[in-house]
């Protein structure tokens, strides 16, 4: 069967709804996360008032906003798609989960703190401080979900894990995986920032280093977590669908390296490829991540499909729709009137 297509209407629409989704959540906490990271590595050096710097720090709360709203919906169809084992993870972690929830709302007030004009009048280390303990917070969340996602995957650990009380989850697979994404998220955030920021010129070659250092250490990170992956996890990724997949990743990574090497001589051309490639390869590589998730969940399918809901769904996802169209136009005619 072709993913995410061979398994019925229903559940097909749900597995494209989650991919599309968790791409625009990767998107926006990629900017965050690379973000934090900059003012925090720029302000130790003294070096945080920089326009890249200036841009990360007058959008980040919104950017770190955005991502959580957008993360509500493959939030929502993650549960809907491996409810047992997601639910089972998150019980399992009990408290230790939970922590997410205060160390986004840490790193939120430290975003907006460091947005302020008193901390635009603090030593650029102590603006690097505030910028670090944000930047930490959204590690630490990131590893949670990396922890999460493992232990939904491994059922033989379960009930040991809740006998002993153990509320972590350790395993080979988390650094690598965790690194993955971490640098990923390098090429991503560089993107967005260098449509930013198209029009200068010492701004892009520093973008530049950012998002080509990112796809060298996805790079390894990658052939790292292959390395680890058992057998059965690997089997789907080497079938031919997989490998579809993952060539499409491939091609387009290979499509954002070329625009960001591009960038100096045609910015907006370089970028507009440097956007094109990485949307293949968020894309695809959502795609290669559920096929590992959706072979070791089996049987799911046939759950998904008899839980229905689909009409449920469609009638106020076309109603919140035209909800939100209406209220930007009236915003609109508000601030133009």
């Amino acid at each position: 069967m072709t993913f995410p297509f061979g398994h019925g209407t229903t559940t097909g629409i749900y597995l494209i709804l989650y991919v599309v989704t968790l791409a625009l959540h990767v998107v926006l906490l990629s900017y965050v996360l690379v973000g934090a990271g900059w003012l925090a590595v720029a302000g130790l050096r003294g070096r945080d008032d920089d326009p890249v710097s200036r841009t990360f720090r007058d959008w980040l709360p919104f950017a770190l906003g955005a991502a959580i709203t957008a993360g509500v919906a493959p939030l929502l169809f993650v549960q809907v798609l491996y409810q047992q084992r997601f639910y089972t993870a998150n019980l399992l972690l009990s408290h230790r989960w939970m922590a997410v929830v205060p160390a986004l709302i840490v790193g939120f007030y430290a975003l907006y703190l460091g947005k302020t004009a008193r901390a635009a009048a603090w030593p650029a280390r102590r603006r690097a401080a505030v910028a670090s303990l944000a930047a930490l917070c959204f590690v630490f969340v990131a590893w949670s979900w990396t922890e999460n996602h493992l232990l939904a995957l491994r059922p033989e650990v379960w009930t040991s894990m809740y006998a002993a009380g153990r509320m972590v989850h350790l395993e080979a697979m988390q650094a690598p995986r965790l690194l993955l994404w971490l640098a990923l998220a390098a090429p991503v955030a560089a993107t967005v920032a260098g449509w930013q920021l198209a029009g200068d010129a010492a701004a892009l070659r520093r973008l530049r280093v950012v998002a080509l250092a990112g796809q060298v250490g996805a790079l390894g990170a990658g052939a790292w977590l292959l390395a680890l992956l058992p057998a059965a996890w690997r089997a789907p990724v080497e079938a031919t669908e997989g490998v579809v997949w993952l060539a499409l990743v491939v091609a387009g990574q290979l499509a954002a390296t070329a625009g960001w090497l591009w960038a100096p001589r045609a910015p907006r051309r370089a970028l507009a490829l440097a956007s094109a490639g990485l949307v293949v390869a968020i894309l695809a590589g959502a795609v290669v991540r559920e096929l590992i998730r959706w072979h070791a969940s089996s049987p799911v399918p046939a759950r998904v499909a008899a839980a229905g809901g689909m009409p449920v769904f469609l009638f106020f996802f076309v109603g919140n729709a035209v909800v939100i169209t209406l209220l930007i136009r009236g915003a609109r005619r508000h601030l133009t009137g």
